[in-house]
């Protein structure tokens, strides 16, 4: 998915995917996610972009093993923030030296049940010395089974 399942996907908005629960424990469904992202890119709007993508039973019982793991793992990050409020969780990341590659993410979530969950995010990439922006919308939904 470009929004969660994998760490910096050609949309930043992959980092989120496996959002912290909040203390009621949010948990997804297993299966078949199908995500839709909307919204501008360099000032541009860009074409929705819609993937489907497999989350494990074990990612659905435990989404907040993957921010953990960054959180554990983001040595070249001067800030890693989440935090929960019911629902609703919230993500700030900045990371690496603008001289070579950093990245600043902000990101909304609020999971709707086991089967839905949207939000937003803001962010800037430096790579090489140029500067990218995107504000995004994403809206996912349990599909089916993985196949």
């Amino acid at each position: 998915m470009t929004t969660f399942r994998s760490i910096l996907a050609p949309s930043i908005g992959a980092i989120l995917f496996f959002a912290t629960p909040a203390i009621a424990a949010i948990q997804l469904e297993p299966g078949n996610w199908q995500d839709t992202e909307t919204g501008i890119e360099d000032g541009k709007a860009v074409p929705p972009q819609v993937t489907t993508d497999c989350m494990s039973p074990e990612e659905a019982a435990d989404p907040v093993k993957v921010l953990t793991a960054m959180k554990d793992q983001a040595g070249q990050c001067q800030k890693l923030d989440i935090k929960e409020n019911g629902n609703t969780i919230t993500f700030v990341m900045q990371c690496g030296d603008p001289k070579h590659m950093s990245f600043d993410i902000e990101a909304t979530y609020r999971f709707i049940n086991a089967k839905h969950y949207s939000g937003t995010l803001k962010s800037t990439v430096i790579l090489a010395g140029k500067k990218t922006s995107a504000d995004k919308k994403v809206d996912s939904i349990w599909v089916g089974a993985c196949k």
